[in-house]
């Protein structure tokens, strides 16, 4: 059977216990400090741990995106383990490079054939693409059978978030439309989302007068979404070191869709530096665990 080796970027953010079941190579994202560089989930693990060291700096911090020789070593070390083929899952290739670089290696990398897909978001909602392909790959499926599943789980997945200080976004050149909706308002949480279906880039699609009460006004669209699914969905709440606002949304979303999958994860420290602590999301799609049981 066709072995199938899965590769994400460290903003993927896939716990652990699923990262290891499925034998998924991560390579990690740089956080930038000057001159001085930390690796996502290697050298900087969580949110809080990013806090720490931006204390201790002058400057703010940036990310970049990983070396093409970073792919490459994945890559060979899927092939020197005996992986037939590979499927590498990037964060938004309208946020970041590590798309088109990643395509770049994957097209002159020789005895390994590669598929790279584009996630068009991040965090949870790329990890999930990554499990699928993960899972359909135990199954033997092929590249294009892969690729296939993932672009029906992408044309059903959306995303709200919310952040508690727009400034970090625009510093770091993430926001790309619908400045002039939250632009010099004061106390506004921005409500953005990625454009999953176009660029996979960042807009700003509303506002909220708190950050508790941004909620109700995401709700509005994952109602919308709901009412037009007719499959098993599973969604992502995710939080930025707010801990307590997490636990609020799950003990609300839960009572309130109990037909939903509902998990709960902590926010990548690579995404933190564009959104900004106590940023919170919510993504969600179709459920890929009953999607990759359907194959």
């Amino acid at each position: 059977m066709t072995k199938t080796a899965v590769i994400v970027d460290s903003t993927a953010a896939i716990p652990l216990t699923k990262q290891h079941y499925y034998h998924i190579q991560e390579v990690p994202i740089p956080i930038l400090f000057g001159q001085d560089a930390y690796l996502g989930n290697r050298d900087l693990h969580t949110v809080p741990e990013l806090m720490q060291v931006m204390a201790e700096h002058k400057v703010l911090p940036t990310t970049s995106q990983p070396a093409p020789a970073a792919w490459e070593a994945a890559l060979t070390q899927a092939k020197q383990d005996g992986y037939d083929q590979a499927v590498i899952v990037t964060l938004s290739a309208g946020i970041s490079g590590a798309y088109q670089t990643a395509s770049a290696v994957a097209a002159g990398f020789e005895g390994l054939p590669v598929a790279v897909i584009d996630s068009h978001l991040t965090n949870m909602a790329e990890g999930a693409q990554a499990l699928l392909a993960a899972a359909l790959g135990e199954q033997g499926a092929s590249l294009p059978a892969i690729e296939a599943a993932v672009a029906d789980f992408q044309a059903h997945l959306g995303a709200r978030f919310v952040v508690d200080d727009i400034s970090h976004l625009k510093r770091t050149g993430r926001l790309s439309r619908g400045q002039a909706l939250v632009g010099g308002l004061l106390n506004i949480k921005p409500l953005l989302a990625f454009d999953i279906q176009g660029d996979g880039k960042i807009g700003a699609v509303g506002k909220a007068r708190k950050m508790s009460g941004a909620l109700s006004i995401i709700r509005e669209s994952f109602d919308d979404y709901l009412k037009q699914a007719d499959y098993p969905v599973r969604a992502y709440i995710l939080d930025a070191n707010n801990d307590k606002l997490a636990e609020k949304w799950a003990k609300e979303l839960t009572q309130a869709y109990p037909t939903v999958q509902f998990e709960r994860y902590p926010m990548d420290p690579v995404i933190t530096v564009h959104t900004g602590e106590k940023a919170m999301a919510l993504l969600w799609s179709k459920d890929w665990t009953v999607m990759a049981a359907d194959k």
